[in-house]
């Protein structure tokens, strides 16, 4: 299995337990080379189907889709390097529109010093309990510009209670203004959803809440720490140590 293989496993993983704790509306179906992970929320990058391996074929993809469009969601198919042009054609042919591709980034256990990284002069962090999920979601939302909905429909007190489950909050002056979630699962700790505030952007903020989340992951049970990164996160998480091992399509439902 190649390196790319495992993280993206990893990922597959974390989605799944995401997932399977959310209520019914939730849907998981995996299929070989390819799996649909359907949190309901209206928002395409919160259903998706992924090619797990590069060998999969057209029609699981397919019929993946036809599942979460007949629920009414929108949703993505992010499609891995290496997949055989068919898939961008029936992707295509649904009306699906191409966005930027997602980096797939990794982090060994050794790398930059994240020890200094996360212990920020400014920002004091720590981590959330089960019943403060809206204080994630009112940061989030916010950060990512959008609806809170989103984030209450998939980060909720039963998510937070899971085990591994870690949601950060970085505050300045007791004001919260940055956020990020670590999920922690034998080999490795996935990153998600790390928002700062917009007015308190460009100080380290997001740099440092990631390295708290990495190093709590390190010192459980994890040997790498991997994310998908936004454009804007890009240079923060290279800097941190991660590499990427991948650039992933992302097709889009109209």
């Amino acid at each position: 299995m190649t390196e790319a293989d495992a993280t993206t496993d990893a990922l597959l993983r974390d989605w799944s337990r995401w997932c399977n704790a959310l209520s019914d509306r939730a849907i998981v179906k995996p299929m070989k080379a390819v799996s649909l992970f359907a949190t309901g929320a209206h928002a395409p990058p919160l259903n998706c189907v992924f090619t797990a391996r590069s060998d999969v074929e057209p029609k699981p993809v397919e019929e993946l889709l036809n599942m979460v469009k007949g629920l009414g969601l929108p949703h993505c198919l992010q499609i891995r390097p290496g997949c055989g042009p068919e898939l961008a054609t029936l992707a295509r042919s649904r009306g699906m529109h191409l966005e930027s591709p997602v980096p797939l980034m990794r982090r060994e256990s050794s790398g930059p010093d994240l020890a200094t990284i996360a212990a920020h002069p400014s920002l004091v962090i720590r981590e959330l309990t089960e019943d403060e999920s809206q204080l994630h979601v009112s940061i989030a939302s916010s950060g990512f510009e959008a609806p809170p909905a989103l984030f209450e429909a998939v980060v909720t007190p039963a998510i937070l209670a899971l085990p591994g489950f870690h949601c950060y909050v970085g505050s300045v002056d007791r004001q919260p203004v940055t956020t990020a979630v670590g999920i922690v699962e034998e080999d490795h700790v996935g990153i998600y959803n790390v928002a700062t505030l917009q007015a308190h952007r460009g100080r380290g903020y997001a740099a440092a809440i990631t390295a708290r989340a990495v190093l709590d992951g390190y010192a459980a049970t994890a040997s790498f720490a991997f994310l998908q990164s936004s454009d804007s996160g890009f240079r923060v998480y290279e800097r941190l140590g991660f590499r990427t091992l991948e650039n992933w399509a992302v097709w889009v439902a109209a």
